[in-house]
Order: structure tokens, then C-alpha cells, then sequence
């Protein structure tokens, strides 16, 4: 009898530890993935291409990552495909405030879309960063521009100017940029 308790806690410890392997084997060799997470009853995606943790609105399709030696920009497009939820990644070279960043963002994206014009900005300590409104050559966007040490973000809900503006879905873009929560590192 005190040899079946010990060969069954054995054979528990080899099968829990099999499953711990095998669990971990598995995880190792399965291609990387966001993975949700809870918090304060919002289910976060961390997003690691963008260094974020997101929660793009519920049925938008996250659009193939555009990538680049100086950037990282995912989007999630609306079901119409008219508005959209985006982060932009971007690494500097010395630490530099949002504001000194700006006519960079603004080159960039006219380098991307033809044209580039700010319609606002503001400098919000609550970020930090700044809130800005732009149109370029296809999007009309309202991001908050931020920085911290080496790292950049441009977080954003935006639409197609042709079209006129979805304000249902304009509406879930912005909360969810709000949301989002930057990977400082």
C-alpha cells in the first residue's frame, strides 16, 4: 500500500510535469501571436510589433503589419472599411518631445499619402504627447502623438476623407485609441 502512494505520486508528478513540458514545448514552437489580456474589465491584446497593448473595437480586422527599419503600423479597419483604429511605432535617436516630433510625423505622412495637412494640435500633459488632427492625400486622422526616451507612438482613429465620416464607428475608433496602453521600455 505505501508503495502504490508512492508510484502514484510519482506517476501524478511525471504527468503533471509531462503536461508542463509538453505545454511549454508547444508554446515555444507555435508562432507568436497577441495575447489577450484582462484588465479592469477590458480585454487588452498586447500587440508587440507596436509595443502596445490595444482593444480595437469588436468585428475590425487587424490589416497585415506594414514594417520598416524605422517603423512599426498596424491598422484594424472597420467592417465598411471607411474608419479605422491604428497604432504607429517608431524609435528615435535621442529622447525628444512629442511637439519636436510633429513636422517629422506630418513629413512622414505626406511622404506616404501625397499631402499632409494639420488641422490642430494640442499639447496634452495628460499623455504626454500631443493631440493632433490632420488630412492627408486618402485619410483624415485625430492621433495623440507621444514619446517617451528612445521610443515614439502615434495612436489613431481615422477615416476616408472621400467618404463622409461614420460617426457610429468614429466613435469605437477614438475610445479605443484611448485605451491603448504604450509598452515603455
Amino acid at each position: 500500500m505505501f508503495l502504490d502512494r508512492k508510484l502514484g505520486r510519482a506517476a501524478a508528478f511525471v504527468s503533471i510535469a509531462a503536461s508542463f513540458l509538453a505545454g511549454c514545448q508547444q508554446s515555444y514552437h507555435a508562432p507568436k501571436t497577441p495575447a489577450a489580456q484582462l484588465e479592469k474589465n477590458i480585454a487588452f491584446v498586447e500587440w508587440p510589433s507596436v509595443h502596445a497593448r490595444v482593444d480595437p473595437p469588436v468585428g475590425w480586422v487587424a490589416q497585415p503589419l506594414k514594417l520598416d527599419s524605422r517603423r512599426a503600423h498596424q491598422v484594424w479597419l472597420s467592417p465598411s472599411g471607411d474608419s479605422a483604429y491604428g497604432v504607429i511605432y517608431f524609435k528615435l535617436p535621442i529622447p525628444v518631445s512629442a511637439d519636436f516630433i510633429l513636422p517629422f510625423f506630418m513629413s512622414a505622412m505626406k511622404n506616404t499619402e501625397g499631402e499632409a495637412i494639420l488641422v490642430s494640435k494640442t499639447i496634452d500633459p495628460k499623455l504626454p504627447g500631443v493631440r493632433l488632427e490632420a488630412e492627408g492625400g486618402l485619410y483624415h486622422i485625430q492621433a495623440n502623438l507621444m514619446t517617451a526616451g528612445f521610443q515614439g507612438w502615434a495612436v489613431y482613429a481615422g477615416r476616408l476623407r472621400a467618404k463622409p465620416a461614420n460617426e457610429q464607428e468614429l466613435t469605437l475608433a477614438r475610445a479605443a485609441r484611448e485605451r491603448t496602453i504604450l509598452e515603455v521600455k
